[in-house]
């Protein structure tokens, strides 16, 4: 059988790869190739961390967490399957806790009085910060499967 936590690392680099890959997809198809982008008006860069954070860690708090049910109920894993009920909960909370994480960079971005950024640097920042997600999201949806909690 497999170890809970090297199979939990390894859902949480997967989704790792895939946040990353989302979050650069949704920035060029939001942003192009717009040089340089306005953290505020009229490009609000810092407002786009709400709903990056919200889709991204409901995705990634999903879809490990089915693959995990999936792999349980075919004996690929020890333990009983939860509900897909309580995955999707369990994604929606996660995703709305991710939200706290977005008020927070915004904040950070109000005080920093900085009011753009060069198209590079937005890109690393928000690629950087799907990987974020990943890292911080998926964990806790994975081991809430594993334990059926």
């Amino acid at each position: 059988m497999t170890d809970p936590a090297a199979y939990v690392r390894k859902q949480t680099l997967i989704s790792i790869l895939i946040t990353m890959a989302i979050s650069a997809g949704f920035f060029l198809a939001v942003f192009g190739q717009t040089n340089p982008i306005a953290v505020w008006a009229p490009d609000n860069l810092a407002l786009d961390f709400l709903p990056q954070s919200g889709a991204a860690s409901f995705m990634a708090a999903l879809m490990p967490a089915l693959q995990t049910r999936a792999a349980m109920t075919k004996g690929k894993l020890p333990g009983t399957a939860p509900t897909v009920r309580s995955i999707v909960v369990r994604a929606i909370l996660l995703a709305l806790a991710a939200l706290g994480l977005a008020a927070v960079v915004i904040g950070a971005l109000t005080l920093s009085g900085v009011a753009s950024f060069a198209w590079g640097t937005a890109f690393a920042i928000k690629v950087a910060y799907g990987a974020l997600l990943g890292l911080l999201i998926t964990p806790p949806a994975v081991r809430a499967v594993l334990t059926k909690g």
